[in-house]
């Protein structure tokens, strides 16, 4: 009984800690507008947990009425 109880406890132990899904991701967020010429410039970057790449896209005026866009992705290695 002891022998069957350590058994499982080591299966469940190796199977939790193996399947700990491991990644390298950032989110990075670019900006566009006319003071850059509306070439996408990284803006920030910020190391996250999530292991999905994904983006996000808005687009929003300043206060001179000039049209801004910003792209934030997650991007894995």
């Amino acid at each position: 009984m002891k022998n069957t109880l350590l058994i499982s406890l080591s299966f469940f132990v190796l199977n939790f800690t193996s399947c700990k899904k491991e990644c390298q991701c950032d989110q990075v967020t670019y900006e566009s507008n006319n003071q850059n010429n509306y070439t996408l410039t990284e803006v920030s970057r910020v190391d996250i947990d999530v292991c999905e790449e994904d983006s996000m896209f808005s687009t929003y005026l300043d206060s001179l009425g000039n049209i801004s866009h910003v792209s934030t992705y997650v991007e894995c290695e």
